[in-house]
């Protein structure tokens, strides 16, 4: 009889002590997640150089344990800011990847002609890239070597639909206003060849 009563007072114990232990969890959970926030997220590629406007973002709720002043809050009206660096899809928007500075109001969204056979496969908005000027014996008698217009620029767009028919391609790229017409002579005097930036 003793020992039957005490298997019953270690099982109670057992059970209350799980009870107790699967309350416990359960209000450490309901805690860590009072501690989300809901943050803006790029819904899709943040180039430099770009207005960011608000079909760009997705309110996104995450957990901030560290604090969130290293990231932007979707509470945060961010339509007047620019992009200072590049953001991907799906990544959180930095605080230091934006700004209401006036050097980056100098930035200019440029269109260029490209021959498909100029720029690398797969090239995507967002990327950063260089541009050479290479002589082009139809629009110019006198041809140099290859000279680089700009260093580590940003394609905003691609339009492809004359891609598959052997055309040109247009590429809509970040420039510095200071940059716009070095970048239009050359593609008055030559081709305009697009390289891909590792790094």
């Amino acid at each position: 009889m003793r020992r039957n009563k005490r298997r019953i007072q270690t099982r109670t114990l057992v059970a209350v002590t799980l009870i107790g232990a699967s309350f416990l969890s359960a209000y450490v959970l309901s805690s860590l997640a009072n501690r989300t926030e809901l943050m803006w997220s790029a819904r899709m590629p943040l180039v430099q150089g770009a207005k960011i406007n608000v079909g760009d973002l997705v309110a996104r709720r995450v957990a901030m344990p560290d604090g969130d002043s290293a990231y932007i809050s979707a509470a945060r009206d961010v339509r007047q800011f620019m992009v200072t660096k590049s953001v991907g899809i799906g990544e959180l928007l930095p605080a230091s990847a934006i700004t209401r500075a006036s050097e980056m109001l100098l930035m200019s969204a440029v269109p260029v002609s490209v021959h498909s056979s100029d720029l690398p496969a797969n090239l995507l908005p967002g990327e950063p890239i260089n541009l050479y000027h290479v002589g082009d014996s139809h629009l110019s008698k006198e041809i140099g070597p290859p000279s680089m217009v700009l260093s580590h620029a940003y394609i905003l767009g691609i339009d492809r639909k004359s891609q598959n028919l052997g055309g040109d391609l247009t590429l809509t790229i970040s420039v510095n206003i200071r940059n716009v017409l070095r970048l239009l002579a050359a593609t008055s005097s030559g081709r305009v060849v697009v390289v891909r930036v590792y790094g």
